[in-house]
């Protein structure tokens, strides 16, 4: 059959394959003659050049369906004039399939455009979780599944992450936000030019490092193959999400975009992940990032979005579904400066427990990806980059961390102890605070990076996540477990609105109060490190009304806490304090039910019931 030529419909960016048809639309910097080149997608080798018709276009905007191909073979690089050059709305990239191939060397690490095939039909809706249930979960998609005892075809891809779905939402994730999961070159090299005397040549080195997280130029319309399957990855990124859907979480994907991404191309492809792929939201990444842009676009509405620096002006804009999320640093920092005495401000730190808005919300983590991981914040005073290969000059020399009289690992049971109660006291901060609580994978189990604050190129067991079968850590996630199921049980712990610290709806108590040796304090001295938080259950959203009392004390040595007397019959009933193994709820009410002694560096948490 021989090749035939129709103008497109200009309707979709990239490449778009119907049966034996694939239109492309595509838009280039210049008018020039443009050619479509198309490859065998086994050898490589050019197979077809096509020139479009200049009719073709609008603008710059070009659009040709071409019919009288075996496309199934076939992948493309597009020409404009003279240069040959990647088609940045592919949603398809052929030669990458394999994870760190270094075969392609011989290639010039060149991929190319590929078809991708949107047949799957999705069984599941989204659930849509409101953002005060949100437990959100960030992980790596290779990282995740390397290390977890799963077989080897699951290892590093989507099948590993459908394995392990039933153990995350037995944990109590709501979402899950990956790192990036879309098309990027993860082999770092050096290349050069050589002159050899007639022509110029590039020459293309061996690998020397991984671009393992995957920030930096990419393929922002085409799920990454070698996480997904090949040449399937389309069909498999939509099964991963609706199985995701199925199971009632949601996803997240992050996305880091460079500084000359254009606002317009930034906009499209959020709008492709969430039409395509019925992505939930996007945790955006970029210096330049057009949130205000993005919030009014109406097709956004529902769409989740999460950003360092949402202008204020663009949060109080908001009026619809609270779905803007400032996600940054602003929590983890004022809880360690508190846990490791280094000028922490208990007023900052109960700022940030209580920090709400009916318009928008906020992440609050005690780890992430971007930093220490949480057991190395409390066993590394610096931090260990040198396998990084920068002299140990990348990373964040800020990271309020402290190593408890040894750096690295310790044999001494006491420096262990009291790392371990560390960790659950800042993990029980951040998934009590009012905000949307994040975990970092691995953080449930006391996952190690060996002091390295910036694996962003260690594709390896300090980058992966290393799921331990030692009981300490299977405590620690049990530990981690029921602090979620309190969480989700006691809902004035995350209330869609901020607290008024007035008893506004006239119910007895104020809706939160802060209380110290004495019950009902009015504030909080610079020079304090112990705070007594009482959230009245009566403004909670759920039918478990139960009082919450949170008892913080960062001073070295015990703390006396009042106990404030409750209305009525209620008691107060001790559940944990955070210098335990695991939680311990008490069935019989305080026998002292107005003090309440807090051992340094702990969390004591206390719930206010009837009794009879």
């Amino acid at each position: 059959m021989a090749i035939q030529l129709q103008k497109g419909n200009f309707l979709h960016k990239g490449a778009y394959r119907n049966d034996r048809t694939v239109t492309f639309t595509f838009v280039t910097d210049r008018i020039d003659t443009v050619t479509i080149l198309l490859y065998d997608t086994h050898t490589f080798k050019l197979k077809h050049r096509i020139t479009v018709p200049d009719s073709f276009r609008i603008g710059r905007v070009y659009s040709v369906a071409i019919t009288g191909l075996s496309w199934d073979d076939l992948c493309y690089l597009l020409k404009c004039g003279k240069e040959v050059c990647h088609d940045a709305y592919a949603t398809a990239i052929i030669g990458r399939e394999s994870w760190m191939d270094e075969s392609r060397q011989k290639n010039g690490y060149q991929t190319f455009g590929g078809f991708s095939d949107f047949s799957y039909t999705f069984k599941n809706e989204s659930p849509k979780i409101d953002a005060a249930d949100m437990i959100l979960y960030k992980l790596h998609m290779r990282g995740f599944t390397m290390n977890h005892g799963l077989q080897a075809s699951y290892k590093g891809n989507y099948k590993g992450i459908l394995e392990r779905l039933d153990e995350l939402s037995d944990l109590g994730v709501t979402s899950l936000e990956f790192l990036p999961i879309y098309e990027f070159e993860e082999i770092i090299y050096h290349s050069y030019q050589k002159n050899t005397g007639k022509t110029v040549k590039e020459i293309f080195e061996a690998p020397y490092k991984t671009n393992y997280w995957g920030y930096g130029k990419a393929d922002y319309f085409a799920p990454k193959a070698s996480y997904f399957g090949g040449k399937k990855e389309s069909l498999h990124m939509m099964e991963m999400v609706d199985v995701i859907h199925e199971k009632g979480m949601e996803i997240i994907m992050e996305i880091s975009f460079d500084d000359d991404v254009s606002e317009d191309f930034i906009e499209e492809v959020l709008s492709f992940w969430m039409t395509t792929y019925h992505i939930d939201g996007f945790h955006l990444l970029g210096a330049h990032i057009p949130m205000k842009r993005i919030a009014d676009n109406p097709y956004f509405s529902d769409c989740k979005l999460f950003h360092d620096n949402i202008p204020r002006e663009v949060l109080y804009d908001e009026n619809d579904r609270k779905h803007l999320f400032v996600y940054n640093d602003d929590f983890c920092y004022p809880l360690r400066r508190l846990q490791h005495h280094m000028d922490g401000n208990i007023a900052d730190f109960a700022d940030q427990l209580r920090k709400q808005s009916e318009f928008f919300g906020f992440v609050n983590y005690a780890a992430s990806n971007t930093g220490f991981c949480l057991y190395d914040v409390y066993c590394y005073g610096e931090k260990h980059n040198q396998s990084n290969g920068e002299d140990n000059t990348d990373g964040s020399n800020y990271n309020c961390s402290y190593n408890h009289g040894v750096e690295g690992p310790s044999k001494k049971k006491n420096i262990n102890r009291v790392r371990l109660m560390n960790a659950r006291t800042a993990i029980t901060s951040a998934l009590l605070s009012q905000s949307i609580p994040l975990i970092y994978a691995g953080d449930e189990i006391n996952n190690t990076q060996e002091g390295n604050n910036n694996p962003y190129c260690q594709d390896n067991a300090w980058g992966w996540t290393t799921f331990a079968k030692r009981k300490s850590a299977q405590k620690f996630r049990a530990y981690v477990k029921a602090l979620i199921d309190f969480r989700k049980e006691h809902t004035v712990l995350s209330c869609g609105s901020p607290m008024q610290m007035t008893d506004h709806l006239h119910l007895g108590m104020p809706d939160l109060s802060y209380h110290g040796k004495e019950p009902w304090i009015m504030g909080i001295g610079a020079e304090k490190k112990a705070i007594g938080i009482l959230y009245n259950g009566d403004y909670a959203r759920g039918k478990n009304k139960e009082d919450v009392m949170l008892m913080f004390n960062f001073y070295y040595g015990e703390e006396t806490f009042a106990a404030p007397k409750l209305p009525g019959n209620r008691k107060w009933f001790y559940v944990t304090n955070t210098a335990e193994e695991e939680f311990s709820p008490a069935d019989e009410p305080l026998k002292n039910q107005s003090q309440v002694i807090v051992p340094g560096g702990t969390v004591t948490i206390l719930i206010g019931k009837e009794c009879s």
